[in-house]
């Protein structure tokens, strides 16, 4: 028995070609149409859009070679050292604050001094926050890079606001109070954040900034 094999008539795939391609054309007429329809200042709003939706983090660089202290005056002391996990037993013990029946670890290096003094900016940088707390006091933190800031608590007199861009050394503010000293009106928390991560500033003033900011 044999098998009828049907073949397409000639006129039938110039046919399907002419149709595919009409098809194609007609398309490109209308996006052309509707793409003429857009002003030129509607695309530069889109394309600007576009680029801002898809915008990337603020990048600050670490612009200094070294550190300065969050001080410039004489007779300031060390009063609480920052909470070191791999010290001895007896450093970690002078490192713990005492605040209404309970010991909480020292989380920066606390500064006293029998007289008002100056809190400067320990490195070139732009100030993310400023807020009050009821323990603490005024706090002031800086942002050096995306990954290091540092903040200065208990202050007075706050000579900065969010978004303000500061220089190494610059008055921030003075030294003021907070309630886990009981003994010293002129105080400053100096705390030191790396990539999320509490850093000893002592140790801080002598690191490589071009190791840290890698």
């Amino acid at each position: 028995m044999k098998v009828k094999v049907r073949r397409l008539k000639k006129f039938v795939l110039p046919t399907i070609y002419t149709i595919a391609i009409s098809a194609v054309l007609i398309s490109v007429v209308l996006i052309g149409k509707t793409l003429s329809s857009y002003t030129k200042e509607d695309l530069n709003s889109y394309v600007v859009n576009a680029l801002l939706d898809d915008e990337a983090e603020e990048v600050i660089n670490l612009t200094n070679d070294k550190v300065v202290k969050p001080y410039t005056a004489e007779g300031v002391t060390i009063s609480k050292n920052f909470y070191d996990k791999d010290a001895d037993e007896a450093t970690q013990e002078q490192s713990l604050i005492y605040y209404e029946n309970t010991y909480m670890q020292n989380s920066g290096t606390l500064y006293t001094s029998e007289n008002t003094y100056d809190v400067v900016a320990v490195l070139d940088g732009k100030v993310s926050e400023v807020k009050e707390d009821e323990i603490l006091g005024n706090v002031i933190v800086i942002e050096h890079n995306n990954e290091l800031k540092t903040t200065y608590q208990s202050v007075n007199d706050v000579k900065v606001k969010v978004g303000d861009e500061v220089k190494q050394g610059d008055v921030i503010a003075t030294s003021g109070e907070n309630k886990l000293n009981n003994t010293n009106k002129n105080c400053l928390l100096f705390e030191v954040y790396n990539k999320g991560q509490l850093i000893d500033p002592e140790k801080f003033y002598e690191m490589d900034l071009k190791a840290l900011a890698e």
